[in-house]
């Protein structure tokens, strides 16, 4: 059971990670973002940077449902362990490099999720900040994935 369930957060996460990368390289030639830029986005930018916010926090919760299946399958016993005990154990086993980094990329999800400012100077800040980190969300993710296959749990 716990198998299948990782294999469906590994294809849900790659489906993510497919089209964030294409919303980020939609938006790539306006960012850094200005004032000016956006103001003179078009319906169809906007849309890419809408589509980078919502699969950045949906890549950040299916890679945390992830790694919780993946430490279980591992046998450890988290499966109602709080979240942050999930990353500290898979930082221990090496399958993320810094659980205090995932900590600031699940801040800014809730950041985008909760954010309601009508201020265009921090929303502008938001859209460079996320464009810089999604990324490294990306990158995380490959390694985590990568760790998987190397344990030939992905099969």
């Amino acid at each position: 059971m716990e198998r299948h369930r990782l294999k469906t957060y590994l294809i849900n996460c790659d489906t993510l990670i497919m089209r964030l990368q294409a919303s980020l390289k939609a938006i790539q030639p306006n960012i850094p973002l200005s004032k000016d830029k956006y103001k003179s986005l078009s319906d169809q930018e906007l849309s890419f940077i809408d589509q980078m916010s919502f699969r950045f926090g949906k890549l950040q919760d299916s890679a945390g449902r992830l790694l919780r299946s993946l430490l279980i399958l591992l046998g450890e016993d988290i499966e109602y362990a709080p979240f942050i005990d999930v990353l500290n154990r898979v930082e221990k086993r090496g399958i993320i490099e810094n659980a205090e980094e995932w900590i600031v990329l699940r801040e800014l999800r809730n950041l985008l999720t909760n954010e309601y400012s009508g201020d265009e100077e921090d929303i502008i800040r938001g859209i460079n900040r996320l464009f810089g980190v999604s990324g490294r969300s990306c990158d995380i993710y490959s390694s985590i994935r990568s760790c998987i296959e190397k344990r030939g749990l992905a099969d």
